[in-house]
This record gives C-alpha cells, sequence and structure tokens, in this order.
C-alpha cells in the first residue's frame, strides 16, 4: 500500500516537489500548495493509511 505525505505545518496533504531537480543533486525539496500555509522545506511527515483508520478507531479516555 502507498503511504502519503502531510505537511509539517498545516498536516494537510498538499506537498508537492518545489523544483524539478530535487533529488539529483540535493535532497528532496517540497513546497505547501495550500494558500494559508506556504512551507517550503526538505522536512514531511509520511503516514500509512491503515495506520490512520486505526487512529481513528481507537477510543481515549480523557480524565
Amino acid at each position: 500500500m502507498t503511504k502519503f505525505i502531510l505537511c509539517p505545518k498545516c498536516k494537510k496533504p498538499t506537498l508537492r516537489n518545489a523544483t524539478n531537480v530535487s533529488g539529483w543533486l540535493a535532497p528532496d525539496l517540497y513546497e505547501c500548495i495550500d494558500q494559508d500555509c506556504g512551507y517550503i522545506g526538505r522536512v514531511y511527515i509520511e503516514v500509512d493509511p491503515n495506520d490512520f483508520k486505526l487512529d481513528d478507531e481507537i477510543e481515549f479516555d480523557e480524565e
């Protein structure tokens, strides 16, 4: 199953490669295409869809 990446600033799946040469001579550079966010950087959050579904099913006790 494919994993998807989230923006570390806004936590939305709106990242894309910032340049065409990312990963060729330098590490990948990503930019968030959400107009309110504007994140540009090399860090992202990788999420497995199965884990994401499990988080929704778990009930947490709030004390």
